[in-house]
């Protein structure tokens, strides 16, 4: 198993938890859904001694991808993405840039995910669990060996993401945290988009499970 160290920085007004994920061992980590203030991520970035080497996207909303452009452009580095969030990615009314920001943004992933599919990121395994109903192509990362799993606006403490924007479905979301994501070890410890942590074992009570 990797030694990892995490920390989590609020970022936007929708005090959104970005995740820095460091490989202890060979100094290299990657970026949990950076929503915006590039500078404070910056500098938490240092203060980590971290090098950046990619930048994970649960979903495309504002309060998630704002800094995404200014991180690749400063470490080089590539988005990753679900191919199924592409169109929210890249219209600023899908995203909700259009209604929050000056300018709509529009981020361009450099990798699209398909649903169960496992990659290596700063030497640690992930899979990519697709999880629409918050968005279409809303997804969660689970890191098996750490038992972690990184939610994005699937699945939250006692709570799940709203289903009321371009895009969302209720049924959806309740099938997706049902189906893939109450599956997961009860140990797993649930790192969401907002609020605090939990674990699948805690959030089962709520979904008859």
């Amino acid at each position: 198993m990797n030694k990892i160290e995490i920390r989590t920085v609020t970022v936007s007004e929708a005090y959104t938890n970005c995740y820095l994920v460091k490989n202890s061992e060979t100094g290299e980590g990657f970026l949990v859904d950076p929503g915006d203030d590039e500078v404070k991520l910056f500098a938490h970035i240092t203060r980590m001694d971290m090098k950046p080497v990619a930048i994970l996207l649960t979903h495309g909303h504002f309060d998630h991808i704002g800094a995404v452009e200014a991180l690749k452009e400063r470490y080089h580095i590539p988005a990753y993405a679900a191919e199924a969030e592409k169109e929210t990615l890249l219209d600023g009314k899908r995203n909700l840039t259009f209604y929050h920001y000056e300018q709509p943004v529009k981020v361009h992933a450099d990798r699209f995910l398909g649903d169960g599919e496992e990659f290596t990121v700063a030497g640690i395994p992930v899979r990519f669990i697709l999880t629409p109903g918050h968005t279409p192509g809303s997804g969660c990362y689970y890191l098996e060996e750490n038992q972690l799993l990184f939610s994005g606006d699937t699945l939250f403490c006692a709570s799940r993401g709203r289903t009321d924007f371009p895009g969302g479905s209720e049924a959806q979301i309740i099938r997706s945290i049902r189906e893939k994501l109450l599956t997961l070890p009860d140990e797993t410890e649930v790192l969401a988009g907002h609020m605090g942590q939990t674990t699948i074992g805690d959030e089962k009570i709520y979904y008859a499970v």
